[in-house]
């Protein structure tokens, strides 16, 4: 049976193992002598495991510098939701008036084959005005001969009445002849 001292030196080597109270006040020092290579060697077993695990480590902290830039990123994106959000809540509120629209339109999509009749109507409107153009033209080539026509007839007329103007005084000093006369032209003095 163990002494009451051997216990607790194997109590404290046993929560040292365990990982427990890394610094003990007392230990024995024959313990630590023979203790002390055994640990050495222990650790060295482990050092090839350790350097995998390092390694492994390494390769899956490489990423961390460059998600560490993203999540920056992404924090410098997300500074202007509320803003945002500001601005969505401002949107909503200009948009009530949409609402009313809806029921406009309705009333809207009721004449739209009214609306497509008289579309394909004024889609004959420029054929039509080309053809009336054309037409005024016409006419008004035809008004500008009509009024060189009449400024002639004006011209002609007037040479004419100057050239008969002396006939007319003429027949006016010629005796009239019986009855017949008198009743063509009732207002002719002799």
């Amino acid at each position: 049976m163990r002494s009451e001292p051997e216990t607790a030196i194997a109590a404290t080597l046993s929560r040292r193992a365990r990982g427990h109270d890394g610094w003990v006040a007392w230990t024995d020092p024959l313990e630590r002598l023979v203790g002390a290579p055994g640990d050495a060697i222990g650790a060295l077993r482990r050092l090839p495991e350790i350097a995998r695990h390092t390694s492994s480590m390494s390769e899956s902290t490489q990423a961390l510098p460059k998600m560490e830039e993203t999540l920056r990123q992404v924090v410098e994106h997300t500074r202007s939701l509320p803003a945002l959000a500001e601005q969505m809540t401002a949107l909503a509120e200009a948009t009530e008036v949409l609402r009313p629209m809806d029921a406009r339109m309705a009333q809207i999509e009721g004449a739209m084959p009214v609306l497509v009749e008289v579309q394909q109507h004024l889609a004959r409107v420029p054929e039509t005005l080309e053809r009336l153009e054309t037409a005024l033209t016409r006419m008004s080539d035809t008004l500008d001969r009509l009024l060189v026509a009449l400024d002639e007839l004006d011209a002609d007329l007037s040479s004419l009445g100057t050239a008969v103007s002396p006939l007319g005084r003429l027949a006016q000093r010629v005796p009239r002849r019986g009855r017949r006369a008198d009743r063509e032209s009732p207002d002719v003095d002799s």
